[in-house]
């Protein structure tokens, strides 16, 4: 027997048997995981319209790659066959958001270590890596900042006014001037906090009233 016959017929006698309980514990743990993927998906986004179906992708992603890892893994035909399929699939799929795409790569790393048999591993990569999204969408919430204009009606030389100038990229937009009060018209970047001192700001002496409004325009950002 030729060498290239030995290594031909180790390949194809090599088949490792999944056991029934290995599967279902793989599965129902990708399952459970998945969930968890979704869950933290859910009150970290942060795009305009929420989509369910991407939800439903997540869990179905993370149980299928390891149903797959499950079957490559126990024979390297089929883990050579499998790539060479993987290989021609075209997705054509527009991801909206960015983090979308971390997402998925996460739902795909928990089903391949949830396949390998990783058990630990993965429940506690997928605690940290749950804590570490809600962490980063945490204080990216607290740093956001939006474009918005700014409407302020006001006594002239009020001192409220002056404090517009001081915000982040701040552009006069309009001034109008009706005998001893003004209308100013701004835009201005602004984030969580100072939203919640426009408030306060409204409130000051000399200030009629403050209309702040999302902007659509980007010219700020």
């Amino acid at each position: 027997m030729s060498f290239q016959d030995i290594i031909k017929n180790s390949f194809l006698e090599e088949f490792s048997a999944i056991s029934v309980n290995t599967a279902l514990i793989a599965i129902g743990l990708s399952f459970v995981l998945s969930l968890f993927i979704a869950w933290i998906y859910r009150i970290t986004y942060g795009g305009v319209c929420y989509n369910k179906s991407f939800t439903h992708c997540l869990i179905m992603l993370t149980m299928v790659t390891t149903v797959v890892i499950l079957v490559i893994s126990s024979n390297v035909v089929l883990s050579l066959g499998m790539v060479g399929a993987l290989s021609i699939v075209r997705f054509r799929t527009a991801i909206k958001e960015p983090t979308d795409t971390a997402f998925l790569f996460w739902g795909i790393a928990t089903g391949i270590i949830c396949g390998a048999g990783y058990i630990g591993v993965s429940v506690l990569v997928t605690l940290l890596l749950g804590l570490l999204f809600v962490a980063v969408h945490a204080f990216a919430k607290t740093q956001k900042r939006g474009s918005y204009m700014i409407v302020m009606r006001c006594s002239k030389g009020c001192e409220a006014a002056k404090t517009l100038e001081h915000l982040p990229r701040f552009v006069l937009k309009n001034k109008n001037l009706q005998g001893e009060n003004m209308e100013l018209v701004a835009e201005a970047e602004l984030t969580a906090q100072a939203l919640q001192a426009m408030e306060t700001l409204s409130t000051a002496e000399g200030v009629q009233e403050i209309t702040i409004m999302r902007s659509v325009s980007g010219s700020v950002l």
